[in-house]
Protein backbone atom coordinates (compact mmCIF):
# COMPACT_ATOMS: atom_id res chain seq x y z
CA UNK A 1 0.00 0.00 0.00
CA UNK A 2 2.79 2.28 0.81
CA UNK A 3 3.90 1.96 -2.96
CA UNK A 4 0.66 2.86 -4.27
CA UNK A 5 0.75 6.15 -2.13
CA UNK A 6 4.13 6.82 -3.41
CA UNK A 7 2.78 6.60 -7.36
CA UNK A 8 0.12 8.35 -6.28
CA UNK A 9 2.00 11.50 -4.79
CA UNK A 10 4.10 11.04 -7.72
CA UNK A 11 1.65 11.31 -10.06
CA UNK A 12 0.34 13.89 -8.98
CA UNK A 13 3.33 16.20 -8.55
CA UNK A 14 3.93 15.65 -12.26
CA UNK A 15 1.01 17.00 -13.45
CA UNK A 16 1.89 20.25 -11.65
CA UNK A 17 4.91 20.24 -14.00
CA UNK A 18 2.72 20.20 -16.71
CA UNK A 19 2.17 23.73 -18.80
CA UNK A 20 -0.90 25.35 -17.64
CA UNK A 21 -3.42 26.21 -20.50
CA UNK A 22 -4.05 29.83 -21.57
CA UNK A 23 -7.22 30.01 -20.98
CA UNK A 24 -6.44 28.90 -16.88
CA UNK A 25 -3.87 31.93 -17.10
CA UNK A 26 -6.28 34.34 -18.64
CA UNK A 27 -8.93 33.35 -15.55
CA UNK A 28 -6.72 33.44 -12.86
CA UNK A 29 -5.38 36.77 -14.39
CA UNK A 30 -8.71 38.64 -13.82
CA UNK A 31 -9.10 39.30 -17.53
CA UNK A 32 -11.95 37.96 -19.41
CA UNK A 33 -11.32 35.73 -22.27
CA UNK A 34 -14.23 35.04 -24.68
CA UNK A 35 -15.71 31.95 -25.09
CA UNK A 36 -17.61 30.55 -28.49
CA UNK A 37 -21.68 31.05 -27.55
CA UNK A 38 -23.17 27.56 -28.75
CA UNK A 39 -27.39 28.37 -29.35
CA UNK A 40 -29.67 26.02 -27.32
CA UNK A 41 -31.94 23.78 -29.30
CA UNK A 42 -35.18 24.20 -28.78
CA UNK A 43 -37.12 20.86 -27.45
CA UNK A 44 -38.88 20.38 -31.31
CA UNK A 45 -35.51 21.02 -33.24
CA UNK A 46 -34.35 18.41 -30.55
CA UNK A 47 -36.74 15.56 -31.30
CA UNK A 48 -37.30 16.46 -35.25
CA UNK A 49 -33.15 15.79 -35.14
CA UNK A 50 -33.23 12.78 -33.21
CA UNK A 51 -36.08 11.56 -35.83
CA UNK A 52 -33.45 12.03 -38.13
CA UNK A 53 -31.03 9.97 -36.89
CA UNK A 54 -33.56 7.03 -35.66
CA UNK A 55 -34.71 6.55 -39.66
CA UNK A 56 -30.71 6.74 -40.37
CA UNK A 57 -30.09 3.90 -37.90
CA UNK A 58 -33.37 1.96 -38.83
CA UNK A 59 -32.01 1.88 -42.65
CA UNK A 60 -28.50 0.83 -41.10
CA UNK A 61 -29.76 -1.75 -39.70
CA UNK A 62 -32.23 -3.36 -42.30
CA UNK A 63 -29.31 -3.12 -44.67
CA UNK A 64 -26.75 -4.49 -42.45
CA UNK A 65 -29.43 -7.13 -41.84
CA UNK A 66 -30.09 -7.86 -45.32
CA UNK A 67 -26.30 -7.78 -46.48
CA UNK A 68 -25.59 -10.87 -43.86
CA UNK A 69 -28.87 -12.69 -44.87
CA UNK A 70 -28.39 -16.10 -46.20
CA UNK A 71 -29.84 -19.22 -45.68
CA UNK A 72 -26.78 -21.41 -44.99
CA UNK A 73 -25.17 -19.45 -41.63
CA UNK A 74 -24.42 -20.96 -38.45
CA UNK A 75 -25.67 -18.56 -35.79
CA UNK A 76 -22.47 -17.25 -35.20
CA UNK A 77 -23.03 -14.98 -38.20
CA UNK A 78 -26.35 -13.63 -36.76
CA UNK A 79 -25.38 -13.18 -33.64
CA UNK A 80 -21.94 -11.13 -34.73
CA UNK A 81 -24.25 -8.58 -36.68
CA UNK A 82 -26.75 -8.70 -33.60
CA UNK A 83 -23.99 -7.17 -31.30
CA UNK A 84 -22.92 -4.81 -33.83
CA UNK A 85 -26.32 -3.63 -34.09
CA UNK A 86 -26.61 -2.79 -30.30
CA UNK A 87 -23.56 -1.54 -29.91
CA UNK A 88 -24.56 1.04 -31.81
CA UNK A 89 -27.60 1.62 -31.11
CA UNK A 90 -26.57 2.25 -27.49
CA UNK A 91 -23.88 4.77 -28.79
CA UNK A 92 -26.35 6.16 -30.17
CA UNK A 93 -28.49 6.79 -27.25
CA UNK A 94 -25.39 7.85 -25.58
CA UNK A 95 -25.08 10.62 -28.37
CA UNK A 96 -29.06 11.50 -27.86
CA UNK A 97 -28.99 11.90 -23.61
CA UNK A 98 -26.19 14.47 -24.11
CA UNK A 99 -28.09 16.31 -26.73
CA UNK A 100 -30.94 16.04 -24.67
CA UNK A 101 -28.86 16.85 -21.34
CA UNK A 102 -27.31 19.70 -23.09
CA UNK A 103 -30.27 21.08 -24.98
CA UNK A 104 -27.75 21.56 -28.22
CA UNK A 105 -27.55 19.54 -31.73
CA UNK A 106 -24.23 18.04 -31.88
CA UNK A 107 -22.93 17.30 -35.05
CA UNK A 108 -24.66 14.17 -36.69
CA UNK A 109 -23.90 10.75 -35.27
CA UNK A 110 -21.58 8.54 -38.14
CA UNK A 111 -22.61 5.13 -38.36
CA UNK A 112 -19.90 3.28 -38.66
CA UNK A 113 -18.50 1.99 -42.21
CA UNK A 114 -18.66 -1.41 -42.69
Amino acid sequence: MRNGRRWLAGLFAASLLLPVPALAIGKSAGTRVSTRQVARATARDLVLHQLGERQQFVAFRNSLRASFRNGNDNGLTRASVERVIRDVLLDLRAHWRLETRTRTIASSFDFPDL
